[in-house]
């Protein structure tokens, strides 16, 4: 009967004979000891252990659950005693050293990311079967050209685990895996560390790796594309504009006079006055112009790689000419807001009668003998004769203080001051018909386009008195009590909804 002992060896648990654990211990205490003076010697130790701990499982089989002193011995001598790999070693050692490297151990299947490009499978493979890594890539190419090159690949790097430690990087080269190989190994990872930190230190200060060069290159690519696009787009938006501000292309909708109307006339319509229409004129032409010219410049020094004497001056041209046109910009939007600020209202018509009851009806519209029921197509502004033609009148009805139906209407419009309000809302033309019980209402009406549109609009109230109706275009209006608003177009329902 002998003595057990449990224990963790390479993360591992294990139940070991005293004898056996006595001179496991005794071992590894030799290793520690001659190892001394070596760097990582943690490293080194927390290896052999697992290594060890592997043989000791393939020692033990299914069967066996005990580890016994032979085991151990027979661990040892496949590792190698700890005055093998001394300094005073003799030349018995060196002969035993030697055979020791010739023999191969079970070759093993890992990922080398050591030496990978993705994710070592190709490099692993190479060590694996003893191959130039250029031979395995290019294989996985051309199965790539077939179509099962990627699927492969991928299944490969999902399976094929990744040689972390020095014994399984033994194993997939198919070397020993003896104490000296594996203090090999571990010098080779960190002089390959030592040696990689050196390279990026280098890299990062003379920035002349080919990494480096190659980024630096795909960024002057991509700034010359940039250019070439920004260059191109000027000259086309340089080409445009010019044809707009000339007039050769009318782009802005109209009816009437005309089918479209220029850029240069419909800024005339937003800016009737002629100062400010000229300061946002200005403004126009100073950033349809110098913006583009600009980018021209920008899209230059992008694709020439290199800042000339033209660059730097015109960098400071048309910056600054930009900024001016943004202040006249600036100027006219106020000017044009200011050109808001009153409003007025000018009654032109009063009508008064005593009926029972009361039909708004639309003022039919006759070209050439002919009356027109309806009119379709783009019809963003109208202008005929230099008048301004809108479509819609506001209608609003309310209780009458007395007997009587009263019929007002009323003309507004928008100015600098009360003047100039006053001056446009007399400006506006609009036709109101009174034959018996019947109001005939043009839903048009029309004002000079030098007043420009300045929110100009009609609006007819009906003032009705007590228990007598209303009729819109034959459609009896309701709640007659309170007051309702609503807008008169022409061949459609009138539609009121309540103030």
């Amino acid at each position: 009967m002998k003595k057990t002992l449990s224990i963790h060896l390479g993360r591992q648990l294990f139940v070991i004979e005293e004898d056996a654990y006595d001179r496991l211990q005794a071992y590894i205490k030799k290793l520690e000891a001659s190892l001394s003076n070596e760097s990582g010697v943690s490293d080194i130790i927390e290896d052999i252990e697992m290594r060890f701990a592997e043989l000791l499982q393939s020692y033990l089989g299914e069967t066996r659950k005990v580890v016994t002193i032979a085991d151990i011995e027979k661990g040892i001598s496949s590792l190698g005693e700890p005055e093998e790999i001394s300094e005073e070693s003799s030349q018995e050692f060196t002969n035993n050293q030697q055979s020791n490297q010739k023999t191969t151990s079970e070759k093993r299947l890992y990922r080398d990311t050591d030496n990978s490009t993705i994710a070592g499978i190709c490099s692993g493979l190479a060590a694996y079967l003893n191959l130039d890594p250029v031979i395995v890539r290019i294989i996985f190419v051309l199965f790539g050209f077939m179509g099962f090159g990627i699927g492969l690949y991928i299944i490969l790097w999902i399976v094929v685990p990744n040689a972390k430690t020095p014994t399984e990087r033994l194993q997939m080269r198919g070397k020993a895996v003896t104490v000296d190989t594996i203090k090999e190994e571990i010098e080779k990872a960190a002089n390959r560390i030592k040696s990689d930190s050196l390279k990026a230190a280098d890299r990062f200060k003379n920035s002349s790796d080919h990494i480096s060069s190659r980024a630096r290159d795909i960024v002057r690519l991509v700034g010359k594309l940039i250019g070439l696009g920004l260059i191109i787009g000027s000259l086309i938006w340089l080409t445009v504009f010019s044809l707009l501000i000339s007039g050769a292309i009318d782009f802005i909708p109209t009816t009437g006079d005309q089918n479209y109307a220029s850029l240069y006339e419909f800024l005339q319509l937003v800016n009737p006055i002629p100062s400010n229409f000229h300061i946002m004129w200005w403004s126009v032409l100073l950033l349809g112009f110098a913006g583009p010219f600009l980018a021209i410049v920008i899209g230059s020094r992008l694709l020439l790689g290199k800042a000339t004497r033209f660059f730097t001056i015109n960098f400071i041209i048309f910056p600054l000419l930009i900024g001016i046109g943004i202040v006249f910009a600036i100027i006219a939007g106020i000017q044009t807001s200011r050109d808001f600020a009153v409003y007025a209202e000018v009654e032109n018509q009063h009508i008064s009668g005593k009926f029972n009851a009361l039909y708004v009806e639309e003022l039919p519209h006759y070209t050439n003998n002919q009356r027109i029921v309806s009119t379709g197509g783009i019809d963003f502004i109208n202008i005929e004769n230099g008048y301004i033609q809108e479509h819609g009148i506001h209608i609003k009805y309310r209780p009458s203080k007395d007997t009587l139906f009263h019929v007002y209407q009323v003309v507004s419009a928008h100015g600098i001051d009360r003047t100039a309000a006053l001056k446009r809302s007399n400006h506006i033309h609009h036709q109101l018909k009174f034959e018996g019980q019947k109001v005939w209402i043009d839903p048009y009406y029309s004002f000079h386009s030098k007043d420009g549109l300045r929110d100009q609009e009609v609006e007819i109230i009906i003032e009705v008195p007590k228990g007598k109706a209303l009729y819109i275009n034959n459609i009896q209006q309701h709640y007659l009590d309170q007051e309702q608003n609503g807008k008169f177009f022409s061949n459609t329902p009138f539609e009121p909804w309540e103030d």
